[in-house]
């Protein structure tokens, strides 16, 4: 399973207040087994996207938090550009769950430049800035 996609959903739970993470909600969010979800959090803790505190969860250092408004601020920058290629409101944050992670630099860097002074998605949620 692909890093970013992971820490962006720890980090979407971050952002809707919950600070520290169990195996539990990742292995349902990543629809995988709590075993493997609890294997993942510890190796994100060894490459320093946070901490594991046993039995209770994990918790996202700032390199951790920097990441995921990255991949985050990314994600909905695009939904940004699928809008304003008329695709319809409800199948933006699919579609761009889709594409997100895979965009390249150049590609990111003009919907950078065309959308980065928006503070909110078509969604309405904010676009983390730094």
């Amino acid at each position: 399973m692909d890093t970013e996609f992971i820490i962006r959903t720890l980090f979407k739970a971050h952002e809707s207040g919950n600070y520290v993470i169990g195996p539990s909600y990742l292995a349902e969010e990543l629809e995988i087994p709590k075993s493997t979800a609890q294997k993942i959090l510890l190796r994100l803790s060894e490459l320093g996207y946070g901490f594991y505190i046993e039995k209770k969860g994990f918790i996202l250092s700032e390199h951790g938090l920097r990441e995921g408004k990255k991949i985050l601020r990314k994600h909905r920058l695009l939904e940004c550009l699928l809008e304003d290629l008329g695709l319809d409101k409800s199948e933006i944050c699919e579609e761009a769950s889709k594409i997100d992670l895979a965009l390249g630099d150049g590609l990111e860097r003009l919907i950078e430049e065309r959308y980065g002074k928006r503070e909110r998605c078509p969604c309405g949620k904010p676009i983390p800035s730094f």
